[in-house]
């Protein structure tokens, strides 16, 4: 009995031990909570196909025959939408988020027969679609196409085969002629095809970038204890000397690491039997991303540094928020999957700020109204951090 009660005792002293340690316990419970409850809501409609909304669409009429005319209309009357001028305003409204999808009908829509062609419709799609949601939009083009196709051969004895469209119905539809042309925004952009490479690694960098409060912690917090703070305070080193070159020398350790993740992607991925990631990227805004990324990393760092005693909190905080903030930005669950309101959380995060502003580098021809916010808002929220900062570095003993 007697080793029983030395294990019950030590039981109950590592129980004491963990009621001494809030961090700890928020790692533990809290934590894995908050990670249940986001990613639910992320991946709320991914499982099933019921209740997928319909994508706001925009149409772009080239054919000039007055079915195709037709057709668009009662489309847009029956399901939404609304049409565009040109293929350059469709673009623009895609990259605005106006629309989720657009329709182009391109020239010489029906054929010979007066069949309606598949492949002279091409369908862009915004980077953020729900893939169910696309693929419903789909389904929905190609089956009125077939009954178009049926209306027109159920009025080829007639001279006004328009004036059925909108009355007609069949039980047996005759298949339509090629496939429809499906193009992602940022395959428009960029003239290539998306790889599962090209768009994991700026959301994974991110991640990885936001990590960099580990090493952070653990010089900080030593420096503080062992009154490495008190002394450099004595000999003049004002608190925003301090901040600055911990921002400096963090911030090229991060560097060092994109550097590492681009060599992965660029030349370890592709031998394995993997795509290649492409760097042939523009790169003065990939060079304000990184910086304005890197800034936010290494605040957000020196945040939970600054304001935790040991180094067991701040690696328990720090990975917690980052695992939290990942999740909501959509690097664990990409933002194609989640539900708009999902979507919508997600910018305001920022690893979700990072990931536009890298993506939109990555992933297509960015501009500054693409970039700037995203980097300024980051830039911001790192200056936020380092005021944060500033009062427990100037005074270390009052860290609770």
């Amino acid at each position: 009995m007697r080793p029983f009660k030395q294990a019950l005792n030590i039981a109950k002293k590592e129980w004491r031990l963990l009621l001494r340690n809030p961090h700890g316990l928020a790692v533990l419970f809290l934590m894995p909570a908050a990670f249940i409850l986001v990613m639910s809501f992320a991946l709320k409609n991914t499982l099933t196909s019921a209740n997928v909304e319909f994508p706001n669409t925009g149409w772009v009429i080239e054919d000039s025959s007055p079915i195709a005319t037709q057709w668009a209309g009662e489309w847009i009357a029956r399901n939404g939408g609304e049409r565009f001028a040109s293929r350059t305003q469709l673009h623009e409204a895609l990259r605005a988020r106006q629309v989720q999808a657009g329709v182009i009908v391109q020239p010489q829509w029906l054929d010979e027969q007066g069949k309606p062609r598949a492949d002279h419709i091409q369908l862009w799609l915004s980077n953020r679609i729900q893939p169910s949601a696309a693929g419903r939009l789909r389904a929905e083009l190609s089956y009125s196409m077939l009954q178009v196709q049926m209306k027109i051969a159920a009025a080829a004895a007639g001279p006004f085969a328009s004036i059925l469209l909108g009355s007609a119905s069949s039980a047996e539809l005759l298949p339509a002629t090629g496939a429809l042309t499906i193009r992602y925004l940022y395959e428009i952009e960029s003239g290539r095809k998306m790889s599962a490479v090209q768009q994991s690694v700026p959301a994974w960098l991110i991640f990885g970038m936001f990590f960099v409060v580990i090493p952070i912690a653990g010089v900080l917090i030593q420096e503080r204890n062992d009154g490495t703070l008190t002394r450099m305070a004595t000999f003049g080193v004002t608190p925003g000397a301090v901040l600055g070159g911990k921002l400096m020398a963090f911030m090229a350790l991060n560097w060092v690491q994109l550097l590492l993740m681009l060599l992965v992607g660029r030349w370890l991925v592709p031998a394995l039997g993997g795509d290649t990631l492409y760097l042939d990227l523009p790169i003065a805004w990939f060079l304000l991303m990184v910086l304005a990324t890197s800034a936010a990393a290494v605040g957000l760092a020196l945040v939970i540094a600054a304001h935790t005693r040991t180094f067991d909190h701040a690696a328990a905080l720090g990975g917690g928020a980052n695992v939290v903030l990942g999740a909501i930005a959509g690097i664990m669950v990409p933002r194609t999957l989640m539900p708009a309101g999902m979507q919508t959380l997600s910018e305001w995060s920022p690893m979700g700020w990072a990931l536009d502003g890298m993506q939109a580098v990555f992933l297509g021809a960015p501009d500054a109204a693409q970039i700037v916010p995203k980097a300024s808002l980051l830039l911001a929220f790192a200056g936020v951090c380092l005021l944060l900062s500033w009062q427990p570095i100037r005074h270390p003993e009052r860290v609770a």
